[in-house]
């Protein structure tokens, strides 16, 4: 392109030619950023997706654990109980609880070379319904010597933690019988309000069991 020889026009048109060159220059800086801003903002919402999911799965993570650590101290508490409730909660032996009891107290009384004189029943506790639990009473009586009394009773107590001794009563025999006096006294157990009780824990504990196997699979 040749130029105005004309000073002003030679002017006017260079002029022109730095403002093409400028509106030129401005439009291929602007295409670029025009083009790359929504591919920033998309990539900004996927790192930020990226990162809720990161979240959220370490979330799920730690609620995995607690529930396999919840699962394991409950299997254990359960077993506990079943344990517990074999060896220390009284059952009833065709629907009768005294039966029960004087197994537990006979044995003890011969071991000590004494006689179980009476057992009687006195009943089970009535207790809120929410209660699991309930108590069963028994009045024992024998003939026998301080000394004796002070072995048997805490022989019962040890053979059981959650039995109760309540009620001692020494009547004196006379003069004929110094040494020895009839003894009475009322023992507790627990037993459990619902009688089959002992069938639902052990089905609880192997389904439970069950499931916590099936889990570390």
């Amino acid at each position: 392109m040749k130029l105005p020889e004309d000073k002003k026009e030679r002017t006017k048109v260079l002029v022109l030619i730095g403002m093409g060159v400028v509106f030129a220059i401005g439009l291929i800086l602007k295409a670029p950023v025009v083009g790359i801003l929504p591919v920033m903002d998309s990539k900004k919402i996927k790192l930020a997706k990226i990162e809720q999911l990161k979240k959220d799965i370490a979330d799920a993570n730690k609620e995995i654990k607690q529930h396999d650590k919840d699962k394991v101290e409950n299997l254990a508490i359960l077993q506990k109980i079943v344990n517990e409730s074999a060896k220390f909660v009284l059952k009833p032996v065709l629907g009768n609880y005294k039966i029960s009891a004087s197994e537990v107290i006979e044995p003890i009384a011969k071991k000590y070379n004494l006689k179980l004189e009476q057992l009687k029943q006195i009943g089970v506790t009535s207790e809120a319904a929410q209660s699991s639990l309930r108590a069963f009473s028994a009045r024992a009586s024998f003939l026998c010597g301080y000394d004796d009394l002070e072995m048997i009773i805490k022989e019962i107590e040890m053979c059981n933690p959650f039995l109760s001794i309540l009620n001692i009563s020494i009547t004196a025999q006379g003069i004929e019988s110094r040494e020895k006096h009839m003894v009475s006294f009322d023992v507790q157990w627990p037993v459990w309000a619902e009688t089959d009780m002992p069938g639902k824990l052990a089905q609880q504990l192997k389904d439970l069991d069950k499931t916590a196997e099936s889990g570390a699979k």
